[in-house]
C-alpha cells in the first residue's frame, strides 16, 4: 500500500502546482524515490509518464477555462506555464484536435482529464470504484413538466411513473424540440429535508425535452434551465442492470453517493443532478454535478 500512498503524495504535490513549472527530480522527491524508480512506478500505475500526466492536467485545466470563462487564450496559457501562445496552441492542438481559439467557437462539450486518485483503486472495502467519464457540458434548455413529490408516496403509488406518462400524452404539443428519443429527469429537493428518513424526503420532479428555444409553450408546462457545468456520466443499462459496464448490487444511487464519490477526488456542487432517458435503448445516462 505504501506504494498508492506515496504516489498520491506525488499526485497531490502536482495538483497543488499546476500553476508552476516543477521538475520531475522535485515530484519524485515528494514520493520519497529516487528518479529513476520513481518514473517507473508512477508509469505502471497511474498509465503514463510524469511529464505526459503533468501536460494532461494543465491542459484539461486549460481547456475548462477556456470554455466556461472569457478569458483571453494567452493569459490562460501563461497561467498554466505555457512559455508562449505558440507553444500553448501547439500542445492543445495536438492534444484536442484543433487550436484553443477554434474550440472555444463551436462550443464544443470537453471530456476532462482529471486528477487521479491511486488509493481509490485500493479501498479498503474492496469495492469496484468505476471511472465515469468528467465532462463540461453545456448550458440545456428544457421544457415539461414538474410535480412535488413525497418519497414515501411516490414508493406506494408510483408518483413518478405517473408524471412520466402524463407528459408522454402532452410531449407532442412542444414546438423546437431538440433530440426526439432523449428525455430528461431532474431532481430539486429540499435543503431542510436533508438528513431525513427516505419516505419523508420531498423534492420537486421535472421530466422535460429538451429545446432549442422557448417560444409557444403549452399550457401546464414549465421551464429549466441546466447551467453550463462539470459533470462526472454513469451509463446505466436497464436490461443487463450494468453501470459503466459492471453489474450493480445496488441502486444507482446507492453506488454513486456511498461508493464513487467518498473514493473520488470530488465533492458534489449546487448545481442539480439529472437524467437523460434513451428509451429505445434502454439507456439511461446520469449526469451528477461536481466541483
Amino acid at each position: 500500500m505504501s506504494y498508492y500512498v506515496n504516489l498520491q503524495k506525488s499526485i497531490d504535490y502536482i495538483e497543488s502546482n499546476l500553476k508552476s513549472n516543477v521538475s520531475l527530480e522535485q515530484i519524485s522527491k515528494v514520493a520519497g524515490y529516487s528518479i529513476p524508480h520513481f518514473y517507473r512506478v508512477f508509469c505502471a500505475i497511474v498509465g503514463c509518464p510524469v511529464k505526459e500526466y503533468v501536460r494532461k492536467r494543465k491542459l484539461s485545466n486549460a481547456m475548462f477555462d477556456i470554455v466556461t470563462s472569457k478569458r483571453s487564450i494567452i493569459a490562460i496559457a501563461f497561467e498554466y506555464g505555457f512559455e508562449s501562445h505558440e507553444a500553448f496552441t501547439r500542445s492543445f492542438k495536438l492534444t484536442y484536435g484543433m487550436p484553443p481559439s477554434s474550440f472555444r467557437k463551436i462550443q464544443v462539450e470537453p471530456i476532462l482529464y482529471e486528477k487521479i486518485n491511486v488509493l481509490s483503486k485500493n479501498n479498503e472495502a474492496g469495492e469496484l470504484i468505476l471511472k465515469p467519464e468528467i465532462i463540461c457540458k453545456e448550458e440545456r434548455l428544457l421544457l415539461g413538466i414538474a410535480r412535488k413529490i413525497n418519497q414515501g408516496e411516490n414508493i406506494k403509488f408510483g408518483l413518478l411513473l405517473k408524471a412520466r406518462n402524463e407528459f408522454m400524452e402532452m410531449v407532442r404539443t412542444i414546438e423546437n424540440r431538440g433530440n426526439t428519443e432523449l428525455y430528461y429527469a431532474v431532481y430539486n429537493y429540499n435543503p431542510e429535508d436533508i438528513g431525513k428518513e427516505e419516505d419523508e424526503i420531498n423534492y420537486t420532479y421535472f421530466y422535460c425535452v429538451e429545446v432549442s428555444e422557448y417560444k409557444n409553450i403549452p399550457n401546464g408546462m414549465v421551464r429549466k434551465v441546466l447551467p453550463q457545468g462539470k459533470y462526472a456520466v454513469f451509463n446505466y443499462d436497464t436490461k443487463s442492470n450494468t453501470l459503466n459496464g459492471e453489474v450493480l448490487n445496488q441502486s444507482v444511487y446507492d453506488y454513486i453517493d456511498g461508493i464513487w464519490l467518498p473514493n473520488s477526488e470530488f465533492e458534489l456542487a449546487e448545481t442539480p443532478d439529472y437524467e437523460v432517458i434513451n428509451e429505445s435503448e434502454t439507456r439511461i445516462d446520469y449526469y451528477i454535478s461536481i466541483r
